[in-house]
């Protein structure tokens, strides 16, 4: 029965999906504007929150067209009767994207609660499969095409600019806190757009990320496979998470790129320790180390990989030694130039805001920050279980449990790997989290969601998650019974 039920639930989705890219692709396609969605939204802005909601999204897009941003180029603000279709379906897009995550929702807790069920026939699991690949694909393109996104974004769009001029990114712009590796990355999707204009920096640099997060679910489905886990469930739980979509889809940071490297070490150490151990130990270092060098907020992930592959100490520590001076010699380039910049926008970097999430919001101490990356180094040498997964799990909740900095980008982090380890706690923190993220002004924005889901929300989900899983930590038996 709760098969039947997530496959009309998928359907539903895909329905909303096709009706968000059939309003929105109606002008180009007819050449002519629908009067439906305007009356609609007149009906929804006469209402407080409906009233606040579409004035947040008339604002963001005057701004692209008055900015001559991408398809809005040849929008003329001056023509009332154009711009209110344009304006419409652009608003609409975004309602009807929204309907999707709570569809989303609905059938992640579906599949949540679903006990144990006989295996999927083989077509059924092609159909679904490909409804949740199709549903998620198409939802991520939608925001990565429709909508600008946030600072972050305009941030990104800055830097690539300053890599296609040939400048140095740390000496002329102070909010990038990256290694030198993505600035490249940025560098070609802006010489993409200068090569094919209809195709803005913003939409190529997500739609980049769409297919990380096609390709993280490659290699999830192949470590459930082999783990004899549920394929259903595990492309649901990560594919049509709200978080996960919102993240990629909208905000378009790239913690996702992170997450694939150490996902693909993940599989190759897990695929290869019966037969060829050696080498499944080396890829997830090689792996492992690539992802640090991504992006360094996920460093404790090569500890914890480190620890649970390598038996000698000595071995561990020289290959962690590597692994950094690695991650170093990427700025040696840049350092002349830009040394002030790498020390305190990348390595002293406080990690987004502070004081609104965690224990900041508790307790006032002046180097709680430090504490936190010490633990962080420490943690992972203390984990108990042998499932190398949990454990990296265990990193990435540990760091959204006890982290003195918060970035609205940092709540996908355990996203992937609480897909191949689902439980209590990683529904309850999805839950909270994709509310939080519908809500902020970060991201798509519903008012009333904005005033009553707050950070501390998603931290109290993260403390329970952190707790949950501490105790499956050291007492294994219990993973049997969630």
């Amino acid at each position: 029965m709760k098969r039947t039920i997530c496959i009309i639930t998928i359907l539903l989705i895909s329905l909303i999906v096709l009706l968000a890219a059939s309003i929105y692709e109606w002008p180009l396609i007819t050449g002519t504007y629908h009067p439906r969605p305007a009356k609609l939204l007149r009906t929804i802005s006469k209402t407080e929150i409906g009233h606040k909601f579409v004035m947040l999204y008339s604002n963001r897009l005057d701004w692209m067209v008055r900015n001559k941003y991408g398809r809005y180029k040849d929008i003329d603000p001056e023509n009332p009767d154009k711009g209110r279709f344009i304006w419409a379906g652009f608003v609409f897009v975004v309602l009807i994207a929204m309907l999707a995550a709570i569809v989303s929702l609905i059938l992640f807790i579906i599949c949540a609660t679903q006990n144990k069920a006989p295996p999927t026939p083989k077509a059924a699991l092609f159909v679904i499969l490909l409804l949740v690949i199709l549903n998620g694909t198409i939802t991520r393109l939608i925001f990565a095409s429709v909508l600008y996104g946030n600072n972050d974004i305009k941030n990104m769009e800055r830097v690539s600019k300053l890599v296609v001029d040939g400048k140095n990114v740390y000496a002329n712009y102070k909010n990038y806190n990256y290694s030198p590796v993505w600035f490249h990355f940025l560098g070609a999707f802006q010489r993409l757009h200068q090569r094919f204009g209809a195709l803005t920096f913003t939409c190529i640099t997500r739609s980049f990320l769409t297919l990380i997060d096609l390709l993280t679910l490659l290699f999830l489905l192949l470590i459930a496979k082999h783990e004899d886990i549920s394929l259903v469930k595990t492309s649901i739980f990560f594919y049509l998470n709200p978080v996960s979509y919102l993240i990629t889809g909208y905000h378009g940071q790239f913690e996702n790129f992170a997450i694939l490297m150490v996902v693909v070490g993940l599989f190759a150490y897990v695929k290869l320790r019966q037969q060829k151990p050696g080498l499944g130990n080396i890829l997830l270092w090689i792996f492992a180390t690539v992802g640090m060098i991504i992006k360094h907020n996920i460093f404790y992930e090569l500890i914890i990989c480190l620890n649970r592959a390598i038996k000698r100490y000595w071995l561990k520590f020289l290959l962690f030694v590597i692994s950094v001076c690695v991650f170093l010699s990427l700025f040696i380039p840049y350092w002349s130039e830009g040394k002030n910049g790498i020390i305190k926008w990348v390595f002293m970097y406080g990690g987004g805001y502070v004081g609104r999430y965690g224990i900041p919001t508790l307790i006032k101490l002046p180097h709680l920050k430090w504490a936190f990356v010490v633990g962080m180094f420490i943690f992972p040498l203390f984990l108990r279980s042998k499932d190398v997964i949990r454990q990296c799990l265990m990193g990435m909740v540990f760091f959204m449990t006890f982290t003195t900095g918060i970035s609205i980008q940092y709540f996908i982090l355990p996203i992937a790997l609480g897909a191949l380890r689902p439980s209590k706690g990683f529904l309850v923190y999805s839950l909270a989290a994709t509310l939080f993220t519908i809500g902020s002004g970060n991201n798509v924005a519903v008012p009333i969601l904005e005033e009553i889901v707050t950070w501390n929300i998603v931290w109290v989900a993260s403390v329970f998650w952190f707790i949950t899983e501490f105790q499956r930590d050291r007492h294994p038996e219990l993973i049997a019974h969630t």
